[in-house]
């Protein structure tokens, strides 16, 4: 009777935590503006030129569904392009961050927000262990960033 108990807890969680990315994040989102965007870069390090060369990048967010419970995210800059594959709510995949590095990746949803977390893998990487969170203000798509209390929000608009 215990055992039966076990596995229904375990169904019961598996599909409590099984959520789909919502229809509304489907399509391309293009950088419209930002705010805090240079404070943030330098609290995580970033010097004066590559500030300017980042902060002046044109930045698309695309999310493409691809199955019943799978997407893809690119992550497109002017002069690098980020692509991740058939992901799934919740399980972690090795791809690359933006300064090249190879990086543990996992998207979440809770709260009503899509977060999007990365832990470098290689110990002298320049990109940082971070989380980064999207969620609509309007129609718009807001993605916020911490670090060292400095909050920057960057605001696309769809496509």
């Amino acid at each position: 009777m215990k055992l039966l108990s076990v596995i229904c807890l375990v169904l019961v969680i598996s599909f409590v935590n099984a959520k789909n990315l919502p229809e509304k994040f489907f399509g391309t989102f293009s950088l419209d503006r930002s705010e805090n965007f240079d404070d943030y870069l330098y609290e995580e390090g970033y010097g004066w030129w590559t500030r300017r060369v980042v902060s002046l990048a044109s930045v698309d967010k695309v999310f493409t569904k691809t199955g019943k419970n799978t997407f893809n995210f690119d992550d497109l800059w002017t002069a690098k392009s980020l692509r991740y594959k058939d992901i799934v709510l919740g399980k972690e995949f090795v791809g690359d961050g933006l300064d090249g590095s190879q990086q543990k990746i996992t998207f979440t949803w809770h709260g009503g927000a899509l977060f999007e977390k990365h832990v470098p893998i290689e110990e002298d990487a320049e990109q940082k262990e971070a989380e980064y969170k999207f969620q609509f203000e309007g129609e718009e798509l807001v993605q916020t960033l911490e670090s060292n209390g400095v909050i920057c929000k960057r605001f696309f608009i769809r496509q």
